[in-house]
């Protein structure tokens, strides 16, 4: 989880990168899902980063990050 005074966050997800740097989603659902749940919490991200099996959020302030790591780890699966 996030630490304090950090904006970015690694989270699991079922992403793969090809050789040539092409993000696969191997869940069309958890992606589209996961952005849903996401507006629903008003939290700001200034980006974000694919990596295999995780992405990367950065948000605006290190408080959002604590945030959204509260959340998305009390959130209903």
């Amino acid at each position: 989880m996030a630490t304090s005074g950090r904006k970015s966050i690694k989270i699991k997800a079922p992403v793969i990168i090809t050789s040539d740097g092409t993000p696969v989603w191997m869940d069309k659902n958890w992606v589209v899902d996961f952005f849903d749940w996401l507006g629903e919490t008003k939290l700001q991200i200034s980006g974000m980063k694919h990596m295999n099996n995780k992405i990367q959020l950065t948000f605006v302030t290190a408080k959002e990050c604590t945030m959204f790591g509260l959340k998305y780890a009390s959130r209903k699966k």
